[in-house]
């Protein structure tokens, strides 16, 4: 999955409150909701001074004094205009952050210098003013950032602050009502679930720990269908400079499962894994992803350990954007997601040079060095000379000298979910970086952007959280590019909505084809992590998207004011092949305008001079016009709608049924991992969020709050920009028959092996 630095508490630290100075305060921007309105002013009316201490962390600024917003996550300050501050904060993690006030307009009135040492304090003296609305953390503006309510007669009084909140939309439309039932618990964190074409009724769900279990009409089976956790490396440990050491984090593991169409003949099934280093390691890289083949015992009872045949491996930089889930088209050939090699902006060691100069790096743009950052197609009924599996005669690079003929589209940054509907629809989703989402409808030979663009929009490695003004909308008129457009996504969100967190990291879907709720017939069925940047807090969201039939995207509701230009109609023939305008962020106003009226060839334009603004007078940050319509389903069995779970994974049985793959803890530890099954809201069961005491503790582990569930540890320069690592260009995929032998085991995922 995401992403991000990595989980840690979300309560102060003993030294954020520890202070025996009483000038000290903190303020940093979160994309969170904002604490309660804090008053200020009647603490020190006797003095010229006022002072505010606050403590600096990714999870957000914590208040510390005075007492009323102490312990309180982005509080609200409530200044006094002509009022003198002293505001002192410490840095609580060792990360950069700096202290900046905003105006309504986004003009910024005040800033101090990054601070990158833990422990290190800073103070800034200000003079309120009544133009004063925010203060945020530049490098993670997501998360830490708060307002500003300024009394004396002036802008932004809390009575103002309280309506705005109250006239603030959610990002998506309310959608239709669904319930959900249990179908098997008992898992620690479900990654994949598959069905096989069978006379039996069984379900596989692969669990991250390296269990592929069975799931029956009698729930889970007490033994694993297949164990592979002596072949996966540890989770928890680390290998190289990327991750932190001590961090519980893990995106790597048992992530996917896949059974052979004619699975009842041959007895052929097929996981997607994660192995320690091995021989063909550069030293300092992470792991090894692998892709191997299994088949059953005579009876079919039991997946045969020993029978292991593996097709692929990728070596992997670092130990994020592992991709997750494989799928069998309705043409035969396996299709194989694998994420960019991990690490921010695709520019890191592992990561080889590419096309876009303005980029440093990355193997999203690449197709000629790695199988990295892309989706792959192979015949893994045939073997060729010198691999374990063929090269389906039509794949998009075949008669190219560039590239590697595995590629079947490129340019993902880590390809997490990838289905195929009835009418043969490839739906790839991928994780974005700081500040978009997206879904997309994958051709043969399709570019999607990365890293050239995140989403609609553009994207910059020495800006991640504030992209540039123009991109290219197509790759070089040369070999192996030959000039193709850049596709744009059918669905994306922002992580910031209105100042309130819309979500981190996209989890890919399903068409729900089942028939039983009317409507979700037809409609893509999707989902996001959590909408928590810590990390903590299992607050998934179950969505859909749905083609609108007139060819253009847009919403309706209170979601859907963002309206843009509408667009010509030769821009609306293929659903994810239109090249939108791109929507410029400004510096924490998430104010995007979109230019839908881009001409082939030309650059994505970022439109200044602020918001456009449709119909509920919302900020446009994505274009919705160009999308398809997209809402967030209500499940009928919590008490606002809500779903208290992190959506891990989705599945699909062969009447076309959706089941959501979640659980309650953001690490790989526990047994609170579910599947449930989408039903009539009739039919569903009643969902209580998660005790206390059943919480995630991650240790020292904080959340990047501008990064996703799988960007974690982005090295940050003392600019605040994510740092360039020096790029490696090395061939990191190998085929089976120079693959070492995998069935080494190595050491086994225990229940807090984290």
């Amino acid at each position: 999955m995401s992403e991000r630095s990595d989980e840690r508490p979300n309560s102060v630290p003993e030294s954020a409150t520890d202070y025996t100075a009483t000038s000290r305060r903190r303020l940093l921007q979160a994309a969170a909701a904002a604490g309660g309105v804090v008053a200020l002013g009647d603490l020190a009316a006797a003095q010229e001074t006022e002072t505010i201490e606050l403590g600096g962390q990714v999870s957000g600024w914590q208040g510390v004094s005075p007492e009323a917003i102490a312990g309180e996550t982005n509080p609200t300050l409530e200044l006094e205009a002509g009022t003198t501050y002293e505001l002192t904060w410490e840095n609580l993690d060792g990360q950069p952050h700096n202290f900046v006030i905003e105006s309504g307009e986004g003009d910024e009135l005040e800033r101090t210098e990054l601070m990158m040492e833990q422990g290190e304090t800073q103070t800034l003296e200000f003079e309120a003013t009544e133009e004063m609305a925010e203060y945020y953390c530049v490098p993670h503006s997501a998360t830490m950032r708060g307002d500003i309510s300024v009394g004396g007669g002036g802008a932004g009084g809390a009575e103002q602050d309280e309506a705005t909140d109250e006239e603030a939309a959610a990002f998506f439309d309310p959608g239709a009502e669904i319930g959900v039932r249990t179908v098997a618990e008992g898992m620690t964190a479900p990654t994949d679930m598959a069905v096989a074409d069978e006379e039996q009724e069984r379900y596989f769900v692969a669990d991250q720990t390296g269990e592929l279990w069975v799931v029956t009409g009698d729930g889970l089976q007490d033994e694993p269908f297949l164990d592979v956790s002596d072949r996966l490396v540890e989770l928890g440990t680390f290998e190289g400079d990327y991750a932190d050491p001590n961090q519980d984090y893990d995106e790597r593991g048992l992530l996917g499962v896949e059974f052979h169409p004619e699975f009842a003949e041959n007895g052929r099934f097929f996981v997607h894994y994660s192995a320690p280093p091995n021989d063909e390691t550069p030293d300092g890289w992470s792991h090894v992803e692998v892709v191997s083949e299994f088949r059953t015992t005579e009876d079919m009872s039991a997946g045969d350990p020993d029978s292991e045949r593996v097709l692929m491996e990728f070596q992997k930089p670092q130990y994020n954007h592992d991709a997750g889930p494989m799928a069998f088209g309705p043409d035969g050939y396996l299709y194989v997601p694998m994420g960019d090699g991990g690490g921010a902006n695709d520019d890191m060691e592992g990561h080889v040079e590419d096309w876009y100069d303005d980029n440093a790096g990355g193997n999203g743009q690449d197709v000629s060095e790695n199988l990295l950052g892309s989706v792959l197609r192979v015949d893994v009924d045939q073997e060729g000379e010198d691999r374990p599996y063929a090269i389906p005669e039509d794949n998009p690079l075949v008669d190219s000298d560039e590239g590697l003929d595995e590629h079947y589209a490129w340019g993902f940054r880590n390809p997490f979910g990838i289905s195929f509907d009835s009418d043969g629809r490839l739906f790839v989703s991928d994780a974005g970086q700081d500040l978009f989402e997206e879904a997309n409808l994958v051709e043969a030979g399709g570019n999607y952007g990365w890293n050239v663009k995140e989403g609609t929009h553009c994207f910059s490695t020495e800006s991640p959280s504030q992209p540039p003004e123009d991109c290219p909308d197509s790759a070089p008129d040369e070999p192996p590019y030959d000039g193709q457009e850049l596709q744009d996504p059918i669905v994306e969100y922002p992580h910031v909505y209105q100042e309130q967190v819309v979500g981190i990291t996209i989890i890919g879907g399903h068409v729900y084809e089942a028939g039983d709720i009317d409507d979700l017939d037809g409609k893509y069925v999707f989902g996001d992590w959590t909408a928590d940047p810590a990390r903590q807090s299992p607050q998934g969201r179950i969505l859909a998207a749905s083609e609108p039939s007139d060819g253009a995207g847009g919403m309706t509701g209170d979601g859907g004011g963002n309206q843009t230009e509408e667009m010509s109609p030769d821009d609306q023939e293929m659903p994810g092949n239109v090249t939108p305008g791109e929507g410029g962020i400004e510096e924490g106003g998430f104010e995007n305008e979109t230019n839908a009226t881009n001409e082939t060839n030309a650059t994505n334009e970022t439109v200044e001079g602020g918001a456009d603004v449709g119909g509920s007078g919302q900020e446009q940050v994505v274009p919705r016009d160009e999308l398809w319509n997209m809402e967030e389903l209500q499940l009928a069995g919590s008490e606002d709608g809500s779903f208290p779970y992190f959506v891990r994974q989705f599945g699909q049985d062969l009447d076309g049924n959706v089941y959501v793959l979640a659980n309650q803890m953001g690490v790989p530890e526990g047994d609170t991992g579910t599947v449930f099954e989408i039903v009539p809201p009739g039919e569903g069961e009643s969902l209580e969020p998660p005790a206390e005491d059943e919480a995630v503790e991650s240790g020292n582990q904080e959340a990047n709050g501008n990064a996703t569930e799988d960007t974690q540890d982005e090295p940050i320069t003392e600019d605040g920009n994510v740092s360039d690592n020096e790029s490696v260009a090395d061939e990191n995929v190998t085929s089976g028959e120079n693959a070492t032998d995998n069935e080494t085991s190595s050491t086994n995922v225990t229940s807090d092996g984290a």
